[in-house]
């Protein structure tokens, strides 16, 4: 009897455990991932055609609101309505081609951001439990500040593994991108 009341005990606890470990554990490898620029381990622990279907719907909504407040796209009404589709089709090609484990290396190589983060160790594994903010039973989001910006990851769990879905990026990214941008071109 005492087996069995300590087993009612024990079990759940151990699960609960494990749980939570596989959370912690898929997000440090992502974080090593990003720190040795591993190929193998990004595309192990990011599922990359629901990532990248994610911020194509992203992008094209911010662009048809981009689009719908300019005064010079509703003057221009179907044409406007041509150009934008256009553009949403553009964006669409380059997330295809980058949004894969070997364009986010190459984004890695020329990044100096993923140097500045914290060497990944025991330390930092279990320090993960920190950042992490369960949303249910199967998905929990990480935040981090990339120059006063906050960019949000969302992990799912995917049988037993925990995988990156989605990226939410603040919403001012498409008018900041656009006026660093104009200003690179006037200058």
């Amino acid at each position: 009897m005492k087996k069995v009341f300590i087993s009612i005990i024990i079990f759940p606890f151990l699960g609960i455990i494990a749980y939570l470990f596989s959370a912690l554990y898929s997000t440090h490898q992502i974080h090593k991932g990003i720190y040795y620029n591993d190929k193998a381990l990004l595309k192990e622990y990011i599922e990359w055609e629901q990532l990248r279907e994610n911020l194509k719907n992203y992008l094209n909504i911010n662009l048809l609101k981009e689009t719908q407040k300019d005064e010079d796209f509703k003057n221009l009404g179907g044409l406007g309505v041509l150009i934008t589709g256009f553009a949403s089709k553009i964006v669409d090609s380059i997330l295809d081609t980058y949004v894969n484990s070997e364009g986010l290396s190459v984004l890695l190589q020329e990044n100096q951001m993923a140097r500045k983060l914290p060497k990944p160790d025991f330390n930092t594994l279990l320090g993960g439990i920190k950042i992490m903010e369960f949303k249910n039973h199967s998905s929990f989001k990480i935040k981090h500040n990339v120059d006063k910006q906050e960019i949000s990851l969302l992990f799912q769990r995917i049988g037993i593994d925990w995988k990156i879905t989605q990226i939410e990026l603040p919403e001012d990214l498409l008018n900041e991108f656009k006026k660093s941008n104009l200003n690179k071109i006037k200058n």
